[in-house]
């Protein structure tokens, strides 16, 4: 129901976490990623907008980029065990940076804080489903 009213609820006081909690956070996004297979960057969001550690816009952006770094450390994961890669990937590759770049356009210009957080919610029950019916 929340997902209906977010548009005066966009804005919140941030608090900084310490070190010591950043470390533990972080050590158990790898865990819960590791331990489900499923990239940290879907954990990540969430919690940093449910702890208030950082804006909504910088959130996806650390995503972004943590979801990249994950997706290359695997890629050279699969690749270290020999195995090839598929005729298509330049076409996906090149279908996501064109996606990156109009999401990256609409993010940070066009959007503003209730429709990014209604994407996200979106977003997040899609990867829930897919998570539990796969």
């Amino acid at each position: 129901m929340a997902f209906f009213f977010t548009a005066g609820k966009a804005d919140y006081e941030l608090t900084r976490p310490s070190l010591p909690i950043l470390l533990l956070t972080g050590a158990a996004l790898g865990f819960l990623s590791g331990l489900t297979g499923v990239g940290g960057g879907i954990f990540l969001s969430p919690l940093l907008l449910f702890l208030r550690w950082a804006p909504l816009k910088t959130i996806s952006g650390i995503s972004a980029a943590f979801i990249l770094a994950n997706s290359l450390a695997g890629l050279a994961g699969v690749m270290s065990g020999g195995a090839s890669l598929p005729p298509a990937l330049p076409l996906w590759a090149g279908a996501a940076v064109i996606g990156g770049l109009v999401g990256a356009e609409y993010g940070s210009r066009r959007l503003g804080n209730a429709a990014i957080q209604k994407l996200l919610a979106a977003v997040l029950v899609i990867a829930g489903l897919k998570m539990v019916t796969t």
